[in-house]
C-alpha cells in the first residue's frame, strides 16, 4: 500500500489501522447496550419504544454531526475535528454513566452521538484522502468491515459487563474506548493539505460551499438515487438490532450465551459480506453486484414472514440473506458516491452518512412500535416495504450504470 498523504509517524499500514480503531472503538456506542435494553426497560418502568428513543435521539442527533463534520473538515482539516469528536463521545459518555432517568440518558446520548457522527463520518474521508485506486478499495473494504466488527464484538462486551454489574459499566467502557480513539487520532497528521481546503473564511461559510456542493451533487444523474438506497439498506438491518433483544432475551428467553452465539452468526456474515463485495466486484459490474443484493432482501422478507416465528434459530437465519447484502451494498455505495473531487468528498460523505443516519433512526422507532402483531412481523414488512423502494430508486436513477466507482464511467 501507499500514502497519498505522507504522515509523520505512520506507514500506511499503521496510518489504516490508527484509521480503522478510531471508527471500531466509536462504532461500539451502537452495540454495546443493546443486550441490556430488556433490563434497562425494567428498570426505568417504561415500554420498549419510549426506551428506544435513546436509539433514535442516538442516530438523529448523529445525522446533525455528520452535517456539521464535512463541511468543517473540508475548512479546518480532518484532524481537529476527528479530535474534537473523540472528546465530545468520551466525555458524554461518561454522563450517560451517571443518567438518573431515561430523559437525562437521552441527552448524553445526543451530546455522544455529535462526536459519533464526526468520527465516523471523517473516518471513511480520512481512507479516501489517503488511498486511491486499487489501495482505496482495499482500504474501503477494511475500513467497512471492521465497522462490522464492532457489533461482532460489542454483546459480548456488553454482557460480560452486565454479569458483573448493570448497564451503567457498559457506558464506563465506553469512556475508556473514546480515550483510545482519541489516542489513535492523535497519532494521526493531516491527510487534507491546506491546498485542498475549502477557501471559506469560516465554517459558516464552509457549510454554506457544502449546501453549494451538495445541490451540485443532487443533479448528478445517479447521486440521489444510489443515497436513497444507502440509506433504505439500513432500515432492515438497524430494525433487526432494534428489536433483536427483545426477541431473544424476552419473546424466546434465551440466555446470554446463546444470545452472544446467535448474534455473533448475524455479524459474523456482515462481516465477511464486503469480502464478498471485493471479490464480487472484481468479476462483475457493480450494478450487478447491487441487483443480487436487492433481490436477496426480498428474499429476507419473505423467509421472515414464513420461517420468523419459527424460533431463535429460524428468525436469525431468515435475516441471513439481508445481513450479506447490507454489507455488500455498504461499501458499494461509498466507493460511488464518494468519487468526487478532493474539495466535495467532505459535501459527500457528510450527505450520504446523514442519509444513512436519518433512515437508521426512522428504522429504531417504526421497527418497536405498538402496531406490530409481534416484533418479527413487523421487520418482515419492512424489510419488503424497503426492498420495493431500493427496487424503485435503481430502476429511476441507476439503470445501465456500471457503478463501478469511475465517476465517468457510467454506462454499461
Amino acid at each position: 500500500m501507499k500514502l497519498v498523504v505522507p504522515q509523520r509517524l505512520l506507514g500506511p499500514r499503521m496510518f489504516l489501522a490508527c484509521a480503522l480503531m478510531v471508527e471500531l472503538l466509536i462504532i461500539m456506542a451502537i452495540d454495546m447496550y443493546v443486550p441490556a435494553l430488556p433490563s434497562m426497560q425494567r428498570e426505568f418502568g417504561v415500554t420498549a419504544a419510549y426506551l428506544n428513543l435513546t436509539m433514535f435521539a442516538f442516530f438523529a442527533v448523529g445525522a446533525v454531526g455528520v452535517v456539521l463534520a464535512g463541511p468543517m473538515s473540508d475548512r479546518l482539516g480532518r484532524k481537529p475535528v476527528v479530535v474534537a469528536g473523540c472528546v465530545l463521545f468520551t466525555a458524554s459518555s461518561l454522563g450517560c454513566a451517571l443518567a438518573p432517568n431515561v430523559e437525562a440518558l437521552v441527552f448524553f446520548r445526543m451530546i455522544e452521538a455529535l462526536g459519533y457522527g464526526a468520527v465516523t463520518t471523517l473516518a471513511t474521508a480520512l481512507v479516501k484522502d489517503a488511498f486511491t485506486g486499487a489501495d482505496l478499495k482495499t482500504a474501503m473494504t477494511c475500513l467497512q468491515s471492521f465497522i462490522l466488527i464492532g457489533p461482532a464484538v460489542a454483546p459480548f462486551l456488553g454482557t460480560f459487563v452486565l454479569s458483573h454489574t448493570d448497564w451503567r459499566g457498559i457506558f464506563v467502557v465506553l469512556t475508556f474506548f473514546g480515550v483510545g480513539a482519541l489516542a489513535c487520532a492523535l497519532l494521526m497528521t493531516e491527510t487534507l493539505p491546506r491546498t485542498a481546503r475549502s477557501g471559506c473564511e469560516s465554517v459558516g461559510a464552509a457549510l454554506a460551499t457544502t449546501w453549494r456542493g451538495v445541490r451540485i451533487l443532487v443533479r448528478e444523474k445517479g447521486f440521489l438515487p444510489m443515497v436513497l438506497i444507502l440509506g433504505v439498506v439500513s432500515v432492515p438491518y438497524f430494525a433487526f438490532i432494534a428489536v433483536i433483544s427483545y426477541v431473544l432475551l424476552d419473546h424466546y428467553a434465551v440466555g446470554y450465551g446463546e444470545y452472544n452465539v446467535l448474534y455473533l452468526i448475524f455479524c459474523l456474515v456482515n462481516i465477511v459480506a464486503p469480502y464478498v463485495y471485493a471479490f464480487a466486484s472484481k468479476r462483475m459490474h457493480g450494478s450487478t453486484v447491487l441487483k443480487g443484493s436487492i433481490a436477496a432482501i426480498g428474499v429476507t422478507g419473505v423467509l421472515l414472514w414464513c420461517f420468523g416465528p419459527a424460533g431463535p434459530l429460524a428468525f436469525l437465519v431468515a435475516f441471513m440473506p439481508a445481513t450479506l447484502a447490507e454489507g455488500i451494498i455498504r461499501p458499494l455505495s461509498y466507493v460511488v458516491l464518494l468519487d468526487q473531487p478532493n474539495d466535495r468528498v467532505g459535501a459527500a460523505s457528510s450527505f450520504s452518512h446523514f442519509s444513512y443516519n436519518v433512515f437508521t433512526a426512522v428504522a429504531t422507532v417504526i421497527a418497536t412500535l405498538p402496531w406490530w402483531p409481534n416484533y418479527i412481523v413487523g421487520l418482515a414488512v419492512i424489510t419488503i416495504v424497503s426492498t420495493l423502494a431500493m427496487v424503485v430508486a435503481y430502476g429511476v436513477g441507476l439503470r445501465g450504470r456500471k457503478l463501478d466507482g469511475g465517476h465517468h464511467d457510467t454506462a454499461q
